[in-house]
């Protein structure tokens, strides 16, 4: 997880320090642009304000990034950035599939578990048409390079007989369709109602996984 606490829009994270290393302080930026944008819209936000939820003087600011739109572009590149290593689906050298699925839903569901993730997917879909074209480089320089990869790997690996021919191999992202639904859930309800529903989504998830990849 980050820093930013989100689900109580906390600042606790941002914190002044001197010489911090160039990361942290990107770090500290991006924990104070998604306050921002949460709290006013991409739109309203200010870059004076990230700059002072940050505390950065604006010159600090601007040295790591020029515009609000480059903030909203490396959030999407650093909170949903899949986890997941698609090398696990190679399944050769001993591998198992049981490994490999069990791994994949601990990386997917400790994203959605992180605030900052939640907060982030739902900054991208009230703003996604404001910044069309920070959202399209997104889908098509992370999430379908990264979908095409584990597409080709998946493929590879039913036809050397290590997972069984299924819908998965025709399209992917249905791979991690269900932890979305669950990503919306949380979006909704309060803690308690999504975090029962998240538990049993991801058992059936588990579940689901197995009885369609197992040859």
């Amino acid at each position: 997880m980050s820093n930013c606490a989100l689900s109580s829009l906390s600042t606790d994270c941002i914190r002044k320090h001197r010489r911090l290393p160039s990361e942290v302080r990107i770090e500290q930026i991006l924990c104070a642009a998604l306050v921002e944008f949460s709290q006013h819209g991409f739109t309203s936000a200010r870059m004076e304000d990230i700059a002072q939820r940050a505390e950065l003087s604006k010159g600090g600011l601007y040295a790591h990034f020029k515009s609000k739109e480059s903030i909203f572009e490396a959030l999407l590149l650093k909170r949903l950035t899949p986890r997941f290593n698609n090398q696990q689906w190679v399944l050769s050298g001993g591998n198992s599939l049981n490994e490999a699925i069990e791994s994949f839903i601990d990386h997917l569901y400790s994203q959605l578990g992180d605030p900052d993730v939640i907060a982030t997917l739902k900054l991208l879909l009230t703003e996604s048409r404001r910044v069309p074209h920070l959202v399209d480089f997104w889908r098509r320089e992370v999430i379908d390079k990264y979908l095409a990869e584990q597409q080709a790997i998946l493929k590879a690996a039913a036809d050397n007989g290590h997972l069984r021919h299924s819908a998965f191999l025709d399209d992917a992202a249905l791979l991690m369709a269900p932890a979305l639904y669950g990503a919306i859930w949380q979006m909704i309800f309060d803690e308690a109602t999504a975090s029962a529903t998240i538990d049993s989504l991801r058992r059936a998830h588990m579940r689901m996984l197995h009885e369609l990849l197992v040859p």
